[in-house]
């Protein structure tokens, strides 16, 4: 296919060896960042004093203030299980899912599990309650939410499995995202999971990414031209649906197994999808690789050369227990830190004047990296808005996190994004393009719709790949204790 030999440059750094010592979990000083953050920087969250001058201040308001109090109780109630020991959280994670059947169907356990674990992470099953949440959140200043049907293929050990072109679980994946588009209003993103399409999906994009890495991305292409040219064509089928709907797609990243496949699928669909002045389509770009940095640079170049708008969602990572080469990986939390911040930086200044183009998304839960994106990125649009001469090379720039999880955060973005809506030279930032539904800077929800059973086991799969976000919890924990003691002590 044209596509994928004319992006065959861009996936060679994936087989470069690049010499780092190998990765030691116990040198990531975790606790010792968290204290740190928490003595120096924490309560700027809440704090009247804004970062930078341009933003105009406002009457104080409590970063959750707007938060229903159930909301919080229910946060605070999922939040105390990750104090429990890591060993005794996994063997409760283990559990659930082998007996998910029986706590489906015993009323008590079905309403426990309802009640806490799903109405916090996931937004509904039925369209009208899906609606009902999603109105919920915009009435408290989100631009909307990043959906993601929950119901995945199990993965399998099975050897003898068939070939993706015409594979049933395949179609059944295609139907339930076509499902998600539908469910999703004008303006919000779905999630798109490329190995939730099944077992044959899978071992295609794991076969096809071994050969990258073992010989090139030409041999992969003419090994498995087919497969990827079905394959493509069926996430296709959903970025059409988006597009006639108005509702964005964000193609989620994965270990390094299947990931040189899904590069070279997205490059394709975006090549196709975002020609318009906003991005349609966003890849996913982990910056706990050490090659995500040089990744982005080779993409951007692949999108000056094919004249398409590049989508960026950055995350720091979500499988850092799972990736097979340690080397890979940077070798301590601080420099993941710093090489997010650092690409943040490079797309909003280094790169002006570019011939590229990039739409963002930073889907963080670390205050730090957001509070600095957001003040570079409107800073720099007012000198875009006062210099002519200065053209941004960044379309728009929004912000996700997970439902339940690192309220503190999103809700400190919805309160400066009101505050730029005040603020003249920011305010074209937060209109809605009428083209596209989406404005250029927002603050999303990542949730889940689907069954209990479906959901719970989304929540359960994330849950295992996140095994490090217990640690990253206890502010989001403090934020809501300090909120609910607010109220107490207000009516007393």
């Amino acid at each position: 296919m044209q596509a994928t030999t004319t992006s065959q440059h861009i996936l060679k750094f994936s087989t470069r060896s690049i010499p780092l010592s190998s990765y030691d979990a116990s040198r990531i000083p975790i606790s010792q960042t968290r204290l740190r953050y928490r003595c120096r920087g924490y309560t700027s969250v809440t704090s009247k004093r804004q970062d930078v001058s341009h933003v105009p201040s406002t009457s104080f308001r409590r970063t959750l203030q707007a938060l229903p109090t159930t909301t919080l109780l229910r946060s605070l109630v999922v939040l105390s299980a990750t104090a429990l020991p890591a060993k005794l959280l996994a063997s409760l994670i283990r559990l659930t899912k082998e007996h998910v059947g029986i706590i489906e169907s015993v009323s008590p356990l079905r309403w426990t599990f309802r009640r806490l674990l799903y109405d916090n992470f996931c937004i509904g099953f039925r369209k009208d309650e899906i609606r009902t949440k999603t109105q919920e959140l915009r009435r408290v200043g989100f631009t909307g939410i990043v959906l993601a049907n929950a119901r995945e293929a199990q993965p399998t050990t099975d050897s003898h499995v068939g070939s993706v072109i015409g594979d049933v679980q395949c179609e059944e994946w295609v139907n339930n995202n076509l499902e998600s588009v539908q469910m999703a209003e004008p303006g919000d993103y779905i999630g798109l999971r490329f190995t939730g399409a099944g077992a044959a999906a899978a071992k295609f994009l794991s076969d096809f990414s071994a050969t990258c890495k073992s010989h090139n991305l030409g041999e992969a292409n003419n090994l498995y031209a087919s497969e990827m040219q079905y394959y493509t064509l069926q996430v296709e089928r959903i970025c059409k649906a988006a597009e006639a709907r108005k509702v964005r797609v964000l193609i989620d990243a994965e270990s390094s197994t299947y990931q040189r496949a899904i590069d070279c699928a997205a490059l394709q669909i975006m090549r196709r999808f975002n020609t318009s002045p906003r991005a349609l389509v966003l890849n996913t770009y982990q910056m706990y690789l050490n090659s995500s940095a040089d990744k982005l640079r080779l993409h951007l170049d692949h999108s000056i050369k094919h004249g398409y708008i590049l989508g960026i969602k950055m995350v720091r990572g979500a499988y850092l227990h799972t990736e097979l080469d340690r080397q890979s990986l940077h070798i301590s939390k601080q420099q993941t830190d710093e090489a997010y911040d650092d690409t943040v930086r490079f797309l909003l200044r280094e790169g002006s004047g570019a011939a590229w183009k990039a739409d963002v998304m930073l889907a963080t839960h670390n205050a730090k990296s957001v509070r600095q994106a957001f003040d570079l990125y409107t800073s720099t649009c007012i000198t875009s808005k006062q210099n002519d001469r200065f053209k941004p090379q960044v379309c728009g720039m929004t912000f996700a996190q997970l439902m339940g999880m690192a309220d503190e955060v999103s809700m400190d973005l919805v309160r400066r994004i009101e505050q730029a809506r005040k603020e003249d030279l920011l305010r074209h930032l937060t209109e809605v393009d009428t083209a596209t539904m989406h404005p250029r800077l927002g603050v999303y929800k990542y949730t889940a719709w689907g069954s209990l059973r479906d959901c719970l086991l989304y929540i359960l799969r994330r849950a295992e790949e996140n095994k490090d976000a217990a640690a990253r919890t206890q502010d989001t924990a403090f934020a809501i204790l300090r909120e609910l003691r607010s109220r107490v002590l207000n009516r007393s």
